[in-house]
């Protein structure tokens, strides 16, 4: 199947913090469930909540005796993103058995140790993604993902833009006194048609840009999409088509959004 995509108009996640009353049950259940699934939704849920002090339950969590656990402590020692949780994962992968723990741990800790050496050398701006919802009745969460991947990846390309990649690069960001913006994104449309043994998908999306850290609502980008393919399209090949349209509408919306951004965080 051949297929592209039609650039149509311009117009200019780690998931939701969890609110810090929300976080009593996690930090009790984690060490006093006898599910693992609930201790590993524990870790998870503290994970991302970007809570410092939550960091040395999750590093105790790292000697947990469920495989599964442990890797969730892992995972959400990297959402927290505090390099301070280095030393104590070096210490459990010496000790890890789980080759899948150990791989989460080797993760986390490359992650955290690049995060800490990022420098704001010509960046003005630092943006951080938020949450990434599918309005439409397609596909469910996976379209939230390929939202939240395609704007990541555009983002990247913005001059003099840097993507906060967890909480600890924001936090130096704000020390450093660099303006930071949130993207809130949501795909409002993904349709597909047929004609003459074309199929055309097409995507709308928009971010509502907010100040961080007060929160204060600055502007929208928006933008849509099209993508064609001839032939007989399978359901693999339509995902395909839409996600093509969802990136060719991301484009639309960041395209030559960086002096906008940096207005909006003024």
């Amino acid at each position: 199947m051949r297929a592209r995509a039609v650039l149509f108009a311009i117009a200019l996640d780690i998931a939701p913090p969890v609110l810090a009353a929300d976080l009593t049950i996690p930090k009790r259940e984690i060490t006093a469930s006898t599910d693992f699934r609930v201790r590993m939704a524990s870790a998870l849920a503290l994970g991302r909540s970007h809570d410092p002090s939550v960091r040395p339950i999750l590093e105790q969590a790292l000697s947990d005796s469920n495989a599964a656990v442990r890797t969730a402590a892992a995972a959400a020692l990297g959402a927290l993103g505090d390099d301070a949780a280095v030393p104590a994962l070096e210490r459990a992968k010496a000790h890890e058995v789980s080759a899948s723990a150990r791989a989460q741990m080797d993760s986390t800790i490359a992650n955290l140790r690049r995060a800490s050496t990022t420098t704001f050398a010509g960046v003005q701006l630092v943006v951080q993604f938020g949450t990434m919802r599918n309005s439409t009745r397609v596909r469910g969460s996976d379209v939230a993902d390929v939202l939240r991947n395609a704007a990541l990846s555009r983002a990247r390309t913005l001059q003099h833009v840097a993507v906060a990649t967890d909480s600890s690069m924001v936090a130096r960001a704000a020390d450093r006194h660099v303006p930071i913006v949130l993207l809130d994104g949501n795909v409002t449309r993904l349709t597909q048609s047929a004609q003459s043994n074309v199929v055309t998908c097409q995507a709308e999306v928009e971010f509502v840009v907010r100040k961080i850290p007060d929160q204060t609502l600055r502007s929208t980008l928006s933008g849509r999409a099209a993508a064609m393919g001839s032939g007989a399209t399978s359901m693999r090949g339509v995902a395909s088509l839409q996600d093509q349209a969802i990136g060719g509408a991301v484009e639309s919306a960041l395209q030559n959004a960086d002096q906008g951004l940096l207005l909006a965080a003024r």
